[in-house]
């Protein structure tokens, strides 16, 4: 029997057999077996949900991959021009790799998860959704600041002695307050600088 146990991202899957396919993901917190003949584990979302469209009608309980993760449609709806995440009232939004990752609105997210907002890591408290004006610094009920977990603020670097690593994070205070993660050693660049050195988390 396969499974998925405790996975350290939320992991998406599919299991086929006998003419018959299960797809799905497992959080963090979550095991997922399967008698299936065949289950593979760390499934691309976009192999498995169809891409969400950029016009039309969409029905309620259809699933589309969206941004590496997948969207449930909450109500049936003509596409607007709103992103999936500034339209709590008709889509859910699941990331694929969520842990320790940028808090954006619409996400659904349970208890332990773990976000970046305003420099800081947080953890959930209370499983939700997100929405704007319930950002962790606000909802005290919600989350809680992880310990001793702040993310620096970028500073450029002048030299080997103090250049980034691969793992880094480092944030902007911008609007958006975007958290970044070195992908190279001996980073001296900005994100805005050598954008290939940086990804986005």
């Amino acid at each position: 029997m396969a499974e998925v146990a405790y996975p350290s991202k939320r992991t998406f899957w599919k299991a086929t057999g006998t003419g018959v396919l299960h797809e799905g993901f497992t959080d963090t917190d979550q095991v997922t077996t399967t008698g299936q003949p065949t289950f593979e584990s760390n499934v691309d979302a976009t192999t498995l949900y169809p891409e969400l469209p950029k016009s039309g009608e969409v029905k309620a309980g259809a699933i589309y991959s969206y941004n590496g993760g997948m969207v449930v449609v909450v109500q049936t709806h003509n596409i607007t021009i709103y992103k999936p995440e500034e339209a709590p009232a008709l889509f859910n939004v699941f990331r694929a790799n969520t842990e320790g990752a940028a808090w954006i609105e619409n996400e659904k997210v349970i208890g332990g998860d773990k976000r970046t907002h305003v420099g800081k890591i947080w953890i959930c408290v209370q499983s939700h959704t997100t929405l704007k004006g319930w950002e962790p610094d606000k909802t005290p009920s919600l989350w809680k600041e992880a310990p001793g977990e702040e993310i620096p603020v970028f500073k450029q670097p002048t030299g080997a002695h103090d250049a980034y690593q691969i793992g880094d994070r480092v944030h902007f205070p911008t609007i958006n307050d975007p958290v970044y993660e070195s992908l190279i050693n001996a980073n001296v660049w900005s994100p805005v600088t050598y954008a290939a050195g940086w990804r986005l988390v």
